[in-house]
């Protein structure tokens, strides 16, 4: 049976009791300490992810992840500028789980977390292209070790793309798994390398592996989002869905708006592994495995986070799931044709 990506299938409509997509639950607890009333986070990405982001995305009831290409001084000026300015727009205590930030897997990566756990954050997100290897199992083993308190500590850790992968990282302490290798717009791994996994069925096979070895640990969809059927057929088996391109040039990502020769306004999205944010980052422009283009200026976040919410909701609807825990026992899907990819404007 070949690997199969969110293009290939359509979800099959059920019998449904749902009289409105208004009765519709779509909570969901990413882990004891994070609870997503809209289970979607932003990409810890330099182009999507800074303060203003993460913000809305709390507000919008999920998580922004904070980017680590800046040095570890700003990283926590960052962190302590998005709480402080969240303190405001929400009224709730638990400012430092409603925003993540992110480390790498070198030593230096160790101060940066003692910098950010004293400044307050609980959430953290090892970010690596990929975390199936002994770096990323000695810094999550270092995390789970030293972070005190641990029992406050949120371990985000990927990314993986095989059961085996998500297996180890939650054997070597991560809290919630990350799944994703290639499949952003801004991601040529796949092209330059010849690796990765169709991104549904990275997420189905995860989800079984977890079932069937009875972890129970939060999965998170990175990658691969054209439409907000794709955030709902992902739902399937992660728990929340990684958002990079989907909300790139938008007003709450980082950088400023231009105008093109046909005076259309836009913004540059770009991929942490593309040579220019590794060269504007202070990183050696080598084994690039990314890109940066021109997005289309959108406007605020927080309409397109709205239009995914009542996405969801109505896919729930047709097949008769209250909530995402129904949605994930309900939800079944039919492979499509080449013709019923034309006939569905995938």
């Amino acid at each position: 049976m070949p690997a199969l990506t969110f293009s290939d299938v359509l979800i099959i409509p059920k019998y449904s009791e749902v009289e409105s997509r208004t009765d519709v639950e779509i909570r969901v607890l990413l882990n004891q300490k994070i609870c997503l009333t809209l289970p979607v986070i932003s990409a810890n990405m330099k182009s999507v992810t800074e303060s203003k982001m993460a913000i809305e995305m709390a507000v919008c009831g999920g998580v922004g992840i904070l980017h680590r290409f800046m040095s570890i001084e700003d990283s926590v000026k960052e962190f302590l500028n998005t709480r402080g300015l969240m303190s405001q727009r929400i009224s709730s205590t638990s400012y430092c789980n409603m925003v993540g930030v992110s480390i790498g897997v070198q030593d230096e990566d160790k101060n940066r977390f003692n910098a950010l756990c004293e400044a307050g954050a609980r959430v953290f997100c090892v970010d690596v292209a990929h975390g199936h290897s002994k770096k990323t199992k000695d810094m999550i083993k270092w995390l789970d070790e030293n972070a005190h308190p641990r029992q406050e500590i949120t371990i985000i850790a990927g990314n993986v793309a095989t059961g085996e992968g998500a297996y180890d990282l939650a054997d070597w302490g991560a809290d919630v798994i990350k799944v994703g290798l290639g499949p952003g717009h801004a991601c040529t791994t796949r092209r330059a390398t010849g690796v990765g996994i169709p991104q549904l069925h990275a997420i189905k096979e995860v989800s079984e592996e977890f079932k069937a070895q009875g972890i129970n640990k939060g999965i998170i969809s990175d990658g691969g989002i054209e439409t907000v059927g794709d955030i709902c057929k992902a739902l399937k088996y992660a728990d929340a869905v990684m958002l990079g391109n989907f909300v790139s040039g938008t007003s709450e990502t980082p950088g400023h708006v231009f105008r093109d020769e046909n005076q259309n306004f836009y913004k540059v999205y770009q991929g942490s592994s593309s040579g220019e944010s590794k060269n504007e980052s202070g990183y050696t422009v080598e084994y690039i495995e990314g890109i940066s283009k021109k997005v289309p200026f959108r406007g605020h976040v927080k309409h397109i986070l709205r239009e995914i919410e009542q996405g969801i909701k109505s896919s729930c609807s047709y097949v008769g799931a209250f909530n995402l825990e129904q949605f994930k026992e309900k939800c079944e899907f039919i492979e499509i044709s080449d013709g019923g990819r034309t006939e569905s404007k995938l």
